[in-house]
C-alpha cells in the first residue's frame, strides 16, 4: 500500500503508525496546506528573528500570554525556558550558559514529575532540585526548597504523569510570594484546545506545548508562550544567537508552517476531530471483535489519554502473543505497524490520531494475523 514512494531510495519502509504521535515514528502528518506554505516560505529570505517575533503575537493571543515564539520542538522550549529564568537578558550570563556561575541554577521539581523529559532542563547548566516523593509533596517541601540559588519551579503535565501532588495553582501561590517564575512543560497537553490558555491562566509563566503532535505542524517545531520579558530572554537564548540555544535552529519554513497548522487547529471543530477518531476505532474493535480471550475498549479520559484509544487486554485463558511481543510482530510484518504497549496498566493501544481512514483494513488484517498466531 506505500508502493513507489521516496523512502524506497533509502531502504526504508513506511509504516501504518497506530501510536499517535510518537518521534520516533515522524510524529503526525501535515496537511497539505502546510505543506504549501513551507513551500512558499522557502521561496525568499527574511529576518528569521523578526518573523518569529511577529508570530509570537499570534501565539501570545491565542495563549493568553504577553509574548510567545517558536521552538524547535517542545524539547527546546525546556532548555529556553529554564535559560531565560536564569539569564534574564543579560548577554553576559546569555554567553557563559551551560556554566552558571554568578547566577541563580537550581529547578525545583516534584519528584513525581522527574520524567524522562525533565533531564533536558539540565541540559542548560541547570541543578534539579527534587522535592516529595513519588505518590505526593507538601507545601512545605516546596517552601523550604526556595532559596537564593532558585531559579524557577518546574510543572509537568502530561498523559500518565501523575498529578497528586501540588497543583499548578498552589506552587504558583508559594514561588510568586518569591519571586520565583513557575515554568510548565506541557508538550502533549493538546486536545482539549483550552489547555493552549489554562496554564497561562492558572498563573505560569511560561508554558511549552509540542507543535509537531496534535497541531499538525512541523515535527521539530514547538510553542512557547508567556511572560514578555521572559520570552526576550529565551529569544536571547536561542538561534541565531550564539547562546546555549544555537543548535536549536527553527527555519523559515517550519515557523510559517507552525503558524498555518495552528491557526488550522485553533479554528478547527475538536469534536468532529474526536467523531472521526472513533469512527475508525470502532472499525477496528468490529474488525478484530471476534477473537477469543481478548478484552477491548475505548478509553478517553484526559488522565491517561487525552484523546480516544482502544485499548486490547488478554483475559487469563489468552495464549496468544503479548504485549511487547505483538508490537515487535506487528513491526515485522507487511504492512508494518507500529503502537504501544504501555506495561504499567498491561495495554496494548491503538492511537487514531495518525491513522488514515484507506490504512483501517490493512491495520485490521494485521491485528488478527498476529493476535491469532
Amino acid at each position: 500500500m506505500f508502493e513507489n514512494n521516496i523512502y524506497d531510495k533509502f531502504g526504508i519502509r513506511p509504516l501504518i503508525n497506530a501510536g499517535g504521535w510518537k518521534t520516533a515514528c515522524g510524529g503526525t502528518k501535515m496537511s497539505e496546506v502546510v505543506v504549501q506554505a513551507m513551500a512558499e516560505a522557502s521561496k525568499y529570505f527574511v529576518d528569521i528573528e523578526q518573523l518569529n517575533y511577529n508570530i509570537g503575537k499570534y501565539i501570545a493571543k491565542i495563549t493568553h500570554a504577553e509574548a510567545g515564539m517558536v521552538t524547535s520542538g517542545a524539547a527546546s522550549g525546556v532548555v529556553l525556558s529554564i535559560a531565560a529564568c536564569m539569564t534574564g537578558c543579560n548577554k553576559g550570563k546569555i554567553r557563559r550558559l551551560p556554566s552558571t556561575n554568578g547566577m541563580k541554577s537550581e529547578l525545583i521539581i516534584q519528584k513525581m514529575h522527574r520524567i524522562a523529559y525533565s533531564q533536558m532542563y539540565a541540559f542548560s547548566g541547570a541543578k534539579l532540585v527534587e522535592i516529595g516523593s513519588i505518590t505526593s509533596c507538601l507545601k512545605e517541601e516546596l517552601e523550604e526548597a526556595i532559596n537564593e540559588s532558585t531559579a524557577a519551579v518546574a510543572y509537568i503535565f502530561g498523559p500518565r504523569i501523575l498529578q497528586n501532588g501540588l497543583k499548578l495553582s498552589e506552587v504558583v501561590e508559594i514561588a510568586h510570594k518569591r519571586n520565583v517564575p513557575v515554568i510548565v512543560d506541557a508538550a502533549a497537553m493538546l486536545p482539549p484546545k483550552i489547555n493552549l490558555h489554562r496554564f497561562i491562566e492558572e498563573g505560569a509563566d511560561l508554558v511549552t506545548f509540542s507543535g509537531g503532535k496534535i497541531i499538525k505542524g512541523p515535527q521539530a517545531t514547538g510553542i512557547l508562550c508567556g511572560k514578555k520579558e521572559l520570552i526576550n530572554a529565551a529569544l536571547l537564548n536561542s538561534s541565531p544567537q550564539h547562546a546555549i540555544g544555537r543548535p536549536h535552529k527553527v527555519s523559515k519554513e517550519d515557523i510559517v508552517g507552525l503558524y498555518v497548522a495552528l491557526r488550522a487547529y485553533v479554528e478547527s471543530d475538536e469534536q468532529q476531530m474526536f467523531a472521526r477518531f472513533y469512527k475508525i476505532l470502532n472499525l477496528i474493535i468490529e474488525g478484530i471483535g471476534d477473537i477469543k480471550g481478548i478484552q477491548l475498549k475505548i478509553i478517553h479520559d484526559n488522565v491517561l489519554y487525552n484523546v480516544p484509544v482502544a485499548v486490547i487486554t488478554a483475559e487469563n485463558e489468552w495464549k496468544g502473543p503479548r504485549g511487547e511481543e505483538v508490537v515487535r510482530l506487528m513491526r515485522q510484518g507487511t504492512p508494518s505497524v507500529f503502537m504501544l504497549y504501555l506495561k504499567d496498566f498491561d495495554h496494548l493501544v491503538i492511537n487514531p490520531v495518525s491513522i488514515e481512514e484507506a490504512e483501517v483494513q490493512s491495520l485490521i488484517g494485521r491485528l488478527r494475523e498476529v493476535l491469532l498466531l
